[in-house]
């Protein structure tokens, strides 16, 4: 997917961006939200945020490089908020807990240490990624109408966490490997 930003910058408050920062207050609802019906209510519509989000923003032409990382960087906040309303309760324990959110982990820790070499990491969507953010989906809807699914459903999102690691890993490597081809060479 190619982005082009540089000619035009639509801003930060474009309908592209509100709907991905929507997913924030929607995670912190769990915590204000007991009824079940409600709850399946605001994963469809965090789910439809992050569907619509980038579609609009496409459309719109209202791309942008703040909106390549808000979009995932919302869906994040938006698992970790909700997952983390588990944990009061018997059906989450950390251990399930982290490694639902270890590809998110992953990822964030990657961005922040790159940045910190002076290295930016694109975010480009992975299917392995995106496979993972649905079966976190699928888990916090079995969190609330199907506890006895969520252990198969952690064993799943971890196995598919491995996958979008290594392939993020992956991909990384070798877009450093093109640009290091392509940089000009100075020696003999």
């Amino acid at each position: 997917m190619s982005v082009e930003t540089d000619r035009h910058d639509p801003g930060f408050l474009t309908l592209s961006n509100l709907l991905s920062l929507s997913r924030i207050p929607l995670g912190v609802s769990f915590v204000a939200i007991s009824d079940p019906v409600w709850l399946a209510l605001v994963v469809f519509i965090a789910g439809l945020t992050d569907l619509f989000d980038g579609l609009i923003a496409r459309i719109s032409g209202t791309q942008s490089h703040v909106g390549l990382l808000l979009d995932p960087l919302c869906d994040k906040l938006f698992v970790l908020l909700a997952l983390s309303s588990f944990l009061t309760g018997s059906f989450l324990d950390w251990a399930a807990f982290l490694i639902l959110i270890l590809r998110d982990l992953f990822t964030g820790f990657s961005y922040l240490l790159g940045r910190i070499v002076g290295k930016t990491i694109p975010f480009r969507p992975r299917l392995g990624g995106k496979l993972t953010t649905g079966l976190q989906m699928l888990t916090l809807l079995a969190l609330i109408f199907g506890p006895e699914y969520v252990p198969p459903l952690v064993i799943l999102v971890g196995i598919l966490s491995v996958c979008a690691i290594i392939d993020y890993g992956t991909q990384s490597l070798k877009l450093e490997q093109r640009m290091a081809e392509a940089a000009p060479s100075f020696g003999p």
